[in-house]
């Protein structure tokens, strides 16, 4: 893999080996070289993607904010979630037993877009380990938050997660096995790291992105966020990586660049309580806040329609 990008010192936090020894918390240590240092890594998954997005765009074309086939649309997202199995879907048990003061103090950055199976990656790892994080999409075409990778990264590549609790994170790191393992080692309680979220990308990753046509690739061209001067006040998700209702909402706000709170509650999460005070008794996740405008909405299909003629000009 890719050394870690970045610092104005020159120094990153790199890849944890794949081979390195465990300590006796069953946690990988996570090593620093200097920036510029060899690639270990063909680019081969990269340059597939790369090939198949401007294909994805044709074959997925269409007005994104019309109206949708609701059984095809549930039923792809539904195979999409099947061929992810069993990740990001129930939260690691040492993760519900994790200290409240072993929780995030400042919020996680996350600049990802959602058709990117190295991005997929991390959404299975954060629901895993019932983290909430602030996603900034940078779905192709993006009129901000790739400038903002940019700045701070000194390259266009995803994902990239800032995390200002650790010196190690506040930074930016690229490389999505190299962030899945700094999120386990520094906030999995001691779990052990599922070794599948990553060597199953090659086999079921793309699948996904495949099933659902590039959906959550490309920026909608009508969007009319970040056109004025005001920043958007981030809407709050209520979701996990692996329910396949979710994906259809994360799809929307990635496509309109809506900046959002990814706020994880899986199976087996303590957070649901959370959702269940926002939302009233037997609410199921996406739940979607808007800040914005002060509306609450449940139900995939609503969401999406709500968000689109909030944000995309839709009629």
């Amino acid at each position: 893999m890719a050394a870690l990008a970045l610092n104005t010192t020159g120094l990153v936090a790199a890849r944890l080996p794949r081979k390195a020894s465990r300590g006796t918390t069953g946690r990988r240590s996570l090593v620093t070289r200097a920036a510029g240092a060899d690639d270990d890594e063909k680019p081969t998954a990269r340059s597939v993607l790369s090939f198949l997005c401007p294909l994805l765009k044709v074959f997925g074309g269409g007005d994104a904010a019309a109206p949708r086939n609701r059984t095809l649309e549930v039923a792809t997202s539904g195979f999409a979630s099947i061929a992810r199995l069993p990740f990001g879907s129930k939260v690691d048990e040492a993760c519900i037993a994790r200290p409240a003061g072993a929780v995030p103090k400042e919020p996680i950055i996350l600049y990802e877009f959602e058709a990117c199976p190295f991005c997929r990656r991390v959404r299975e790892a954060l629901s895993q380990l019932d983290l909430t994080v602030e996603v900034r999409p940078c779905p192709k075409d993006a009129v901000k938050h790739r400038t903002e990778v940019e700045a701070m990264g000194g390259k266009l590549t995803f994902p990239f997660l800032v995390d200002p609790n650790t010196e190690a994170g506040k930074g930016g790191l690229y490389e999505s096995e190299d962030i899945c393992r700094y999120l386990y080692a520094t906030y999995g309680n001691g779990a052990e790291f599922p070794e599948g979220i990553i060597s199953t990308t090659v086999l079921t990753g793309w699948m996904p992105t495949l099933l659902r046509a590039g959906r959550g690739m490309t920026r909608y061209a009508n969007a009319t966020t970040h056109a004025g001067a005001a920043d958007l006040k981030p809407l709050t998700l209520y979701n996990y990586e692996g329910n396949q209702f979710a994906r259809l909402a994360r799809e929307a706000l990635c496509e309109l660049e809506l900046p959002y709170t990814l706020f994880n509650c899986g199976k087996g999460s303590p957070k649901r309580a959370t959702l269940t005070d926002v939302a009233g008794e037997g609410a199921s996740v996406p739940y979607l806040v808007d800040p914005n405008t002060g509306q609450n909405v449940g139900e995939s299909e609503e969401i999406v329609a709500y968000l689109f003629k909030t944000y995309g000009g839709a009629a």
